[in-house]
Order: structure tokens, then C-alpha cells, then sequence
């Protein structure tokens, strides 16, 4: 018994996170793209876990193929689409997703699928943070606030969005050790806190101003995330770039040949480990897109 305990602290002072290794991905499909600067250093922030894939790839691909530093904030844990209206169990499901890009991450650097976690500080909120134990540049963060389809989080649905609005005051997902809930403010916080422990260069976000599409709108936790990272960035100078969402789904393919396999191969990773996420049209459509804010 006590070499269980033993085994169970060293457990929890460095997990590592570890899954078969992928085979690594197609050397020359960032070419098509062009290289990054060398001395540039990359942050997304993104609402959900796939966001990023989906929407700001291929362009992501370069920093981890190029061996550059670049750390994906996931702002909410993504649960929403689970427990609610199934079976499921909504903090199993949003660990399969973070699973899922974990799975991705690794078959994009051509590593093994292996991860150091562990819990950062962010203007006195707790992060999990995650880096590829054989490429620590290549790294994940998580806030854990509520999904936007989540009824149960402190006022129902939309948390995000009042968050952003400055509506309410919503507890973190699952509800954590913070004696108060999360107000707009510590949301900003948390980002400003996070630039400047990383200090990024690139400042990669969704659109904060989509176009209305009568037949398609984006997702309010998109155009919430985007905002929250856009105004934490205030002042400091971060080159910013901004991807179209849901809108992007009629407009015309432009991810094609080499990167439109690397997409739909990275995204097909994630998508082993998401159970509600099928083969819709609309997600091929997705990995065949992406286009950047003017």
C-alpha cells in the first residue's frame, strides 16, 4: 500500500499523458504556405477544443512544423454538447476532447503523443497547461470556463457571452477551488496574464464582428472568444490575425492539395476521440476553407 501511495504522488507532481505514437506528418505540406519568421512566437485563442483546427488551419501548421513556439488557449472546456440531452458525462467529454487535441498536436509535430501537464497561475486563477514532452514549444491551455450550450452553468446558457457582456458571474467548469465566480475582468486578466508569460508575437482569435449569414451564423462563444482576446491584447503591440467562423461554410474552397489532406488528417485524429462530432457536411466542408478577417 505504500508503494501504491509512492507511485500515486509522483503521479500527481508530473503526469504524463500517453497514447501509441502517430506517424508524422507530410514534411513538405507547410511549402505551399511559406515558412515563418524564426523569431516569431504564436498564440490562438479559440472558445472550444477544435476551433482552431477547423478554422485557423493550415495556417497554425507552420509554427509546430517549424519548430516555433506556440500555445492554443482554449477558453471554454467545451462540455456543452454533452450530458444534457445524453448519457454522457459532460467532464469525460470535454477530457476525450482535450484528448483529441492532444492526438492532433502530436501527429502535427511528428512526436509522440506524450504530455507533460501541469497548473500555472493566471492572474490568480489556476490554468492547466500542457506541453509535448519532446517539443515543450508546442504547447495547450485551459481556462475551463462553461461551454455556450451548457443549461447548467450560472444562468443557463450563453456563460461566455454574458461573461464578455458583463451580465453575470459564472463558476468554472467543473466548479473549481475559487471561492467566487469568474467576472469579465478576471477573463481579460487571465489573457493579459498569459501574453505575458508567453509573449507572443502573433495573436491568432476568431472574428469578433462576423458577417450576419441568415442562413449560417457563427457561434456567440466564437465571437465572445475573439473579443476577450482581442481586448487583453490592447496596447501591447501583438500582430493580430482573425479567422471567419461558421459564416466561411458557402464561400468558395480555397485549402486545397497537399494542406487539404494535412487538414482533413489532423482533424480526423481529434475527431477519434469527439463522439459528436460525424462526417457532416458541414465539417468537410470546414477542412476545405479558411479565411482570414480582412
Amino acid at each position: 500500500m505504500k508503494g501504491i501511495r509512492m507511485f500515486a504522488a509522483a503521479a500527481l507532481a508530473l503526469v504524463l499523458v500517453a497514447v501509441l505514437a502517430c506517424p508524422a506528418p507530410p514534411a513538405a505540406a507547410w511549402t505551399e504556405a511559406g515558412r515563418p519568421s524564426r523569431w516569431e512566437r504564436f498564440m490562438q485563442v479559440v472558445a472550444h477544443p477544435d476551433d482552431d483546427l477547423l478554422f485557423m488551419s493550415p495556417d497554425l501548421y507552420g509554427a509546430v512544423q517549424w519548430h516555433l513556439p506556440t500555445l492554443t488557449v482554449y477558453l471554454t472546456a467545451g462540455e456543452g454538447q454533452a450530458g444534457w440531452d445524453d448519457d454522457r458525462d459532460p467532464v469525460a467529454y470535454a477530457r476525450d476532447r482535450a484528448e483529441g487535441l492532444r492526438a492532433a498536436y502530436a501527429f502535427l509535430a511528428g512526436q509522440r503523443d506524450v504530455w507533460r501537464v501541469r497548473t500555472i497561475m493566471a492572474a490568480g486563477f489556476p490554468v492547466r497547461l500542457e506541453e509535448l514532452a519532446d517539443r515543450p514549444a508546442v504547447r495547450l491551455a485551459f481556462v475551463g470556463l462553461p461551454d455556450g450550450g451548457d443549461p447548467r452553468a450560472d444562468g443557463g446558457r450563453d456563460a461566455l457571452t454574458r461573461l464578455w457582456e458583463d451580465r453575470s458571474c459564472v463558476r468554472r467548469f467543473p466548479s473549481g477551488p475559487e471561492p467566487r465566480c469568474v467576472v469579465r475582468s478576471d477573463v481579460v486578466g487571465v489573457l493579459r496574464a498569459l501574453y505575458a508569460r508567453f509573449r507572443p508575437t502573433v495573436l491568432r482569435t476568431l472574428d469578433p464582428d462576423p458577417p450576419r449569414n441568415r442562413k449560417l451564423c457563427d457561434h456567440p462563444d466564437h465571437v465572445a472568444s475573439a473579443r476577450f482576446a482581442l481586448a487583453a491584447a490592447s496596447g501591447l503591440g501583438l500582430r493580430t490575425v482573425s479567422y471567419r467562423g461558421y459564416p466561411m461554410t458557402g464561400w468558395a474552397p480555397n485549402v486545397v492539395g497537399a494542406l487539404r489532406e494535412l487538414k482533413r488528417q489532423v482533424f480526423g485524429l481529434y475527431l477519434g476521440h469527439d463522439y459528436r462530432v460525424g462526417h457532416t457536411w458541414r465539417y468537410r466542408a470546414w477542412t476545405e476553407r479558411m479565411y482570414r478577417v480582412p
